[in-house]
């Protein structure tokens, strides 16, 4: 499959061959696992190894049936898959050997062991369940994903896996990303075209290293965080935004802004994808408050009507500095969530 991302201006958003994605600064989806883990520990694994299977299986599941990708049981279509997840910066798959009942795999430039972090144990859960996704789909089959050797654990440059298979289990669960109207050979002209470049970190766009995440990956991993420990995953997503922040400080986010033609928190829309900004400003020219449309976060797969955007808040205060030029912290006020229009942010008092 040709990966086709585009962003669209109108929505501050990117779609990669008709599907919602967000691309995310290298080393997020690891940061993510990392902090949760330090609250939740040994729970850690089930729970993200099983966030990132759902997630991919659904992702690929709703890419075959606009037949962007034709699922089978060869070499040809393994071989696309991993080109694929290659050309999203998740890694770099390969297969040392496999038999009837199993396979060693590694991946290189893994984008679960990115950011040379040090651990006592194996750590990649999320690459596991991406493993898990392209081989429930592939063979039909359930199977079960061990990792044998970790980059955070000092014992190899690169990340085995064993994967062994299971009975027949064709009942996975699913969640449907948001999805456009998508022609490879007439694309729509209102939909700006964004390279992908292969470089020494994985892929770039915008000359930034990224990994590209389906859009469902959030409301999937807070909604089961949300189960375990009700009301405290907003505090949690809080501290990740954040956290996370940290990571676009090196990059060169005025270019972006420059490129697009925005300003401010307002550049979070073509840097990630995270629905269209606008900073609203008082009559004396100060940031009043800030407004999301689309916003990543407000997306759920509950039918409870709350506020969500807690880990779009973090952003947008850790970034308010870099951006603004002032220490601020911003909480959601209203949340499109509810009101089904858009997400208010304004300033803690």
């Amino acid at each position: 499959m040709d990966l086709d991302l585009r962003y669209d201006k109108a929505r501050g958003i990117y779609v990669l061959n008709g599907l919602r994605v967000m691309p995310l600064p290298k080393g997020g989806l690891e940061l993510i696992q990392d902090y949760v883990g330090n609250i939740l520990g040994l729970a850690t694994k089930s729970i993200f190894e099983d966030a990132m299977a759902t997630t991919i299986y659904s992702f690929l599941t709703d890419l075959a049936k606009t037949k962007q990708i034709k699922i089978r049981d060869d070499k040809r279509c393994e071989d696309e898959l991993f080109s694929m997840f290659g050309g999203l910066g998740l890694g770099d798959i390969g297969i040392v050997s496999k038999d009837i009942s199993s396979y060693s795999l590694t991946m290189d430039h893994n984008f679960n062991s990115f950011l040379g972090m040090s651990k006592s144990m194996t750590y990649c859960f999320q690459s596991g369940g991406l493993l898990i996704a392209l081989y429930r789909l592939m063979l039909g089959k359930d199977v079960k994903v061990n990792e044998l050797k970790c980059k955070t654990t000092g014992t190899s440059d690169v990340d085995w896996f064993e994967l062994t298979i299971l009975g027949d289990k064709k009942d996975y669960p699913y969640v449907s990303s948001p999805s456009y109207p998508f022609d490879g050979k007439n694309p729509n002209p209102d939909l700006e075209k964004v390279e992908i470049s292969r470089s020494e970190y994985g892929i770039t766009i915008n000359s930034m290293p990224v990994e590209i995440v389906p859009v469902i990956f959030f409301p999937y991993l807070f909604g089961k965080l949300k189960k375990i420990i009700g009301m405290g995953v907003y505090g949690i997503q809080y501290g990740i935004g954040t956290t996370m922040s940290k990571l676009y400080i090196p990059y060169p986010i005025q270019n972006v802004a420059s490129k697009y033609q925005v300003a401010g928190l307002d550049v979070l829309a073509p840097l990630a994808g995270v629905g269209l900004v606008k900073s609203i400003k008082s009559n004396f020219g100060g940031l009043q408050e800030v407004d999301v449309y689309n916003s990543f976060n407000a997306l759920h797969i509950d039918a409870e009507t709350e506020k969500r955007c807690y880990l779009l808040a973090g952003i947008f205060t850790g970034l308010s500095y870099l951006l603004l030029g002032n220490n601020l912290k911003l909480k959601e006020i209203d949340c499109s969530s509810v009101n089904n229009s858009f997400c208010k942010f304004s300033f803690e008092k």
